[in-house]
């Protein structure tokens, strides 16, 4: 596991937390494509997604 990220459904980030050395320019970056991309996904759809070369697994309250 490299990193772990709650953030809210309105896109606010809640907690983060790193398990690897990464630039903070990159944490940004990484913070905001995954939002970009796990918010846009619709509640019936699969919980874990391939991007760049990591596998994602997130978890959608209610």
């Amino acid at each position: 596991m490299r990193f772990m990220l709650l953030f809210s459904r309105q896109g606010k980030l809640r907690l983060q937390k790193w398990y690897t050395a990464t630039a903070e320019r990159d944490k940004k970056k990484m913070v905001r494509e995954l939002m970009q991309i796990v918010l846009a996904r619709k509640p019936k759809m699969c919980s874990f997604l391939e991007w760049r070369d990591l596998k994602i697994v997130y978890k959608r309250y209610k």
